[in-house]
């Protein structure tokens, strides 16, 4: 144990600790904030939002023909108040809308009424009008829900059309906002981004630091010394855990400001637009993209101690490290987290990508043990 934390100890050092510091908030404000600071992003993703958190309150986690009713009956009251609102201002009944079905269907190239359409909507920026904007949307989205799924039936391909029957058997339609979701996947992928850079800066010197201390000579003089890497990867891979963990307790954090608690218990297949070959709850989904983070943390460094057992100095395991992670950010994590259970991409693809993955993971870990066994002190 004594070995394990000194070996721990060399790689939490406080020079690391502020490079990564450095680097976290680079990247939070180059590729985090956003998503944090602007949710919903301006009108009318805001009214969807709340117009989401009062479906969820009125309707729970589904919502049938009785309901869309009611919401229906909602929008019909929210009308005849704006109904009222026009006919209460001046400028709108001379300029001839005085109801709200004539303020949707105003000429815009009548400048009077284009006008005062953007009084409305910017200047003055009515929540009723923004509101309407976006039950109509969903009242959309809720009459075409057939339509949209029997099109996309159409052209999907062979391997896709049996889960959208089973949609279709089942009525898993879209209809709560996909705000929410949508907001989601974009910070957890930066998020990803972010804590794979992490991992790579944090555990590459692990092997090349004690070569370049020309400590080897030490180690490997000895029976304890040589299998002293097997203390090393346990440290490195401890190391990510405890790293992995912090930089999501912080980013977790930070997203519980947008809070999207309320929709937690909503089936990712409710949200408008997206389509999976599973049926989760949103928080379910957002547990299933923490573990996958990890297992992909854990791969990339295991990934860096293997380079940095290998190559000799820090150059060389820039240059091959960098194409390696920017692949995997570039294309990789797009498939293996955002759209981890989406049906547009087949469903043995990233399970199949996750056990090769664990697979050379142990291979890894083989070979390092193979190889030790066998180097020479002069290596």
């Amino acid at each position: 144990m004594r070995i394990l934390w000194n070996e721990l100890k060399k790689i939490i050092t406080w020079k690391m600790l502020l490079l990564l510091f450095i680097v976290n908030a680079i990247l939070y404000f180059l590729l985090i904030e956003f998503d944090i600071e602007h949710f919903p992003n301006g009108r009318p993703s805001l009214d969807s939002y709340r117009i989401g958190i009062e479906m969820i309150e009125k309707y729970g986690t589904h919502m049938d023909e009785t309901e869309f009713e009611d919401f229906k009956k909602t929008y019909e009251m929210q009308v005849k108040e704006m109904d009222q609102f026009l006919q209460e201002r001046p400028e709108f009944v001379e300029a001839g809308v005085d109801t709200y079905e004539k303020f949707r269907n105003m000429d815009h190239e009548n400048d009077e009424q284009y006008a005062l359409h953007g009084k409305l909507f910017f200047e003055e920026s009515v929540d009723i009008v923004w509101e309407l904007q976006a039950r109509e949307s969903l009242l959309d989205f809720y009459k075409m829900k057939e339509v949209i799924i029997e099109n996309y039936f159409n052209d999907a391909e062979v391997w896709q059309k049996e889960r959208f029957n089973e949609m279709k058997e089942k009525g898993l339609y879209g209809v709560y906002t996909e705000v929410v979701i949508s907001n989601f996947m974009s910070f957890i992928l930066s998020v990803a981004i972010t804590i794979m850079i992490s991992a790579v800066l944090f555990i590459s010197p692990i092997f090349l630091k004690d070569r370049k201390a020309q400590l080897l000579y030490v180690q490997y003089a000895s029976k304890k010394g040589r299998n002293l890497y097997k203390i090393k990867i346990a440290a490195g891979l401890i190391s990510t855990f405890l790293l992995i963990t912090t930089l999501l307790i912080v980013y977790l954090s930070l997203y519980s400001l947008n809070n999207t608690s309320m929709y937690f218990k909503v089936p990712v297949h409710m949200f408008i637009g997206e389509y999976s070959w599973y049926d989760p709850t949103f928080f379910q989904f957002i547990v299933l993209n923490i573990v996958a983070i990890y297992a992909l943390g854990f791969i990339v460094a295991l990934l860096a101690m293997v380079f940095s057992s290998i190559v000799p100095n820090y150059i060389v395991l820039i240059g091959v490290q960098v194409p390696i992670l920017a692949g995997t950010i570039g294309y990789g994590l797009l498939y293996l987290i955002t759209l981890i259970i989406s049906i547009w991409i087949p469903q043995w693809l990233v399970p199949t990508a996750y056990s090769l993955m664990f697979v050379i993971g142990i291979g890894l870990l083989v070979y390092m043990w193979k190889r030790e066994k066998k180097r020479s002190i002069l290596e």
